[in-house]
């Protein structure tokens, strides 16, 4: 039997994160097989992977679901970055995912005050 996977939902809140913030994005996948797959994942920000969760991986039973957690850092450049999922079973690449929202960085104003001193 080959093995097969539906990527079912990926969620995010707000897709505007601050650079070098952490986050979590969380996917639903479904085996629509009879047999159990161990499958490897990857959540990742634009084709250059300028954010990446690492390669992971899952077992889903025969006709089963597991939500999976993808945590990043994201990137330090501001833009915005499509959202891949790829998920593979052995050396397959079974699905290449993009998310309908890209993330967009933002970097926010900032500013640190030192001691005034006279002279």
């Amino acid at each position: 039997m080959k093995a097969q996977v539906k990527v079912e939902r990926l969620e995010m809140n707000d897709p505007t994160f601050e650079a070098g913030a952490v986050k979590t994005a969380r996917a639903r996948l479904a085996n629509p097989t009879a047999k159990q797959f161990t499958y490897s994942v990857e959540l990742y920000l634009g084709a250059a992977k300028a954010a990446t969760s690492g390669v992971g991986t899952v077992t889903i039973p025969a006709g089963g679901y597991i939500d999976v957690n993808f945590v990043l850092v994201m990137p330090a450049a501001e833009g915005g970055y499509p959202v891949f999922l790829d998920v593979w079973s052995d050396s397959n690449l079974l699905k290449h995912y993009q998310a309908t929202e890209n993330v967009a960085i933002t970097i926010a104003p900032a500013i640190e005050v030192g001691p005034i001193i006279w002279v």
